[in-house]
């Protein structure tokens, strides 16, 4: 069926309706009124705010301005200061992290050294410092002679009684000529070098004897006796 359209001038609105020929016109009053109705309301707020705005003084717009951007500046001000907030409480816990984790390394480093030392030292540690002992010892004999660079030592023992070295040594005389190999004791007190009882050497032999028995070497003097 052929559609006509009429065109009806409700307050400059142009508006189309499709219409049946023969059909009496369709009526738009209500449509128009419902229009009309919402441009007055928003003419009328229109009007209202324009009248708000110029019966505003340029001294209350400026304060207005100056509340406005006091507003802002708090607004961002609190904003930086929850950032700030943010990364204080992140460093915080980050630094009780590496506080805990440090606690639990010297934790397990503190029950590894107690465990270390109650099972002793290993083999190899006690091979070690026997040497560095012995070496310890050594020097102290060869700083002892006339010729340092000339010293022969042998035999080099941790004493028996673990508190001094028994040892034989070789060094040149101030003759310049190498009086053989003598026994010698070593401690951290004195060198007791074994020399032949006689009257010159008398002193250096008893504190050889001393010696030898305060560190358990060369169990021979045992059968000495010193004293009659």
């Amino acid at each position: 069926m052929p559609v006509q359209i009429q065109l009806l001038d409700a307050g400059n609105a142009a508006m189309l309706r499709r219409v049946a020929p023969g059909s009496p016109p369709v009526s738009m009053s209500a449509d128009i009124s419902q229009t009309l109705a919402r441009q007055a309301m928003f003419l009328l707020l229109l009007a209202a705010i324009g009248l708000a705005a110029c019966g505003k003084s340029s001294e209350q717009m400026e304060r207005e301005s100056v509340a406005r951007q006091a507003a802002m500046q708090k607004v961002l001000a609190d904003s930086v200061a929850e950032e700030h907030e943010k990364d204080r409480r992140m460093r915080d816990a980050a630094a009780a992290e590496a506080n805990e984790r440090i606690a639990r390394d010297t934790a397990a480093h503190e029950l590894e050294v107690a465990s270390a030392a109650a099972a002793g030292p290993t083999p190899e540690q006690q091979q070690a410092e026997r040497a560095n002992t012995l070496r310890k010892y050594a020097d102290r004999l060869i700083q002892s002679l006339y010729d340092p660079s000339s010293a022969q030592v042998r035999k080099m023992e941790l004493s028996p009684k673990q508190n001094g070295m028994c040892a034989e040594f070789n060094a040149k005389t101030k003759a310049g000529s190498f009086a053989g190999f003598k026994r010698v004791v070593v401690t951290d007190a004195r060198v007791a070098v074994e020399e032949p009882p006689v009257r010159d050497t008398l002193n250096e032999f008893l504190l050889f004897q001393i010696a030898a028995r305060d560190t358990g070497c060369f169990p021979d003097v045992e059968k000495l006796r010193i004293l009659q």
